[in-house]
């Protein structure tokens, strides 16, 4: 079950820009695949609609979406940095 502040957590993801394309805030939560606990509130970025499950995105294209924007892990770290800077 999700916690309060979990939800918060995310809703804060949300509302970033896409952390790929950049494109306009209120993106959809991408949950990190890298871990295996990846369904983890805290291992959230924001993608938009076409960067998360469009014709070229982290979820059809993986490994090629991934060589343009990098990898989910420092797509995480900058989501992470990002949600701390409005804190």
């Amino acid at each position: 079950m999700t916690t309060k502040a979990e939800k918060d957590y995310m809703g804060k993801v949300a509302a970033l820009p896409c952390c790929a394309c950049g494109a306009a805030p209120h993106s959809l939560v991408h949950h990190v695949r890298a871990y295996e606990r990846a369904r983890e509130p805290g291992l959230t970025i924001p993608l938009c609609p076409e960067c998360h499950v469009g014709s070229f995105s982290i979820h059809a294209t993986p490994e090629q979406f991934e060589a343009v924007y990098g990898s989910q892990i420092l797509l995480l770290a900058r989501t992470i940095i990002e949600v701390s800077k409005n804190d």
